[in-house]
């Protein structure tokens, strides 16, 4: 083999290793909670505190002796347990390996903890060849950010949010607007791939709006991207409006950031 054989077949095998992860997690990240699962311990950790809207999620998992478990299959399930019913809440794929040896996915919670109910959650963990191993997170505390909503059309509940890519400035901000769908109660979610999002913003204290938004686009399932303007710092509140085809409008919500 030749020299520039061998470097290209060493990039390839780079490359590969590469595409079996997500990038690695943000640093400084927050440990949220800790359970075992079997002779496992799972780590729940997060770049910020547990809120409504879309959370990162991280999961650290790792064997008796300490070392990183990284060959396994891992499921997250949350669920919201109140006095007259339980349910969940939209959660973005699979936890997937990131280069740094955990396993990142993100739920969008549409309620926060409190006299209402409580968040709890299971993960699961199947390495090959070995039966499901799963940990139970209970009592987690989700604060109310304000920035996740839910409505209804037909016999289908939504649950939108929207997040900051950076946080909120004077400009165009970077934004993530996440839409799901329920028919059984909030039991189940399926991401709407097939909407469209127009943002709104206002700040009712000054009687004007801010223009150069750009509309969120559909980047992969249930997930939008766009860019949000605010004009000046103060209140606004942002009204998205949501469609389908031959369903419009779906419906409405409107999300509130100070800064």
């Amino acid at each position: 083999m030749t020299r520039l054989a061998a470097a290209l077949s060493a990039l390839t095998l780079v490359l590969a290793a590469c595409g079996s992860t997500t990038p690695p997690p943000p640093t400084g990240l927050a440990s949220v909670a800790t359970a075992a699962a079997g002779d496992l311990t799972v780590e729940l950790l997060t770049d910020k505190a547990l809120g409504t809207g879309l959370t990162p999620i991280y999961l650290k998992i790792t064997t008796a002796s300490g070392a990183a478990v990284t060959d396994a299959t891992v499921t997250f399930e949350p669920l919201m347990t109140m006095p007259t019913m339980s349910h969940t809440c939209p959660v973005m794929g699979a936890p997937a390996l990131t280069a740094d040896g955990l396993y990142a996915t993100a739920a969008v919670f549409q309620m926060a903890s409190g006299a209402m109910g409580t968040w709890s959650a299971t993960v699961g963990v199947t390495r090959p060849a070995a039966a499901t191993k799963t940990a139970t997170f209970a009592n987690l505390q989700v604060a109310d950010t304000g920035l996740a909503r839910t409505f209804e059309n037909g016999t289908s509940k939504f649950v939108v949010s929207l997040s900051f890519q950076q946080g909120p400035a004077v400009g165009l901000n970077p934004v993530v607007v996440t839409l799901h769908e329920t028919t059984d109660m909030g039991m189940t979610f399926a991401p709407v791939n097939d909407a469209t999002v127009k943002l709104d913003p206002q700040m009712p204290s000054m009687g004007h709006g801010s223009v150069g938004s750009i509309d969120p686009l559909k980047v992969s399932d249930g997930r939008y991207e766009g860019k949000l303007s605010f004009s000046m710092a103060g209140t606004w509140v942002t009204t998205l409006t949501l469609s389908r085809p031959g369903i419009d409008p779906l419906g409405s919500v409107a999300i509130t950031t100070t800064f």
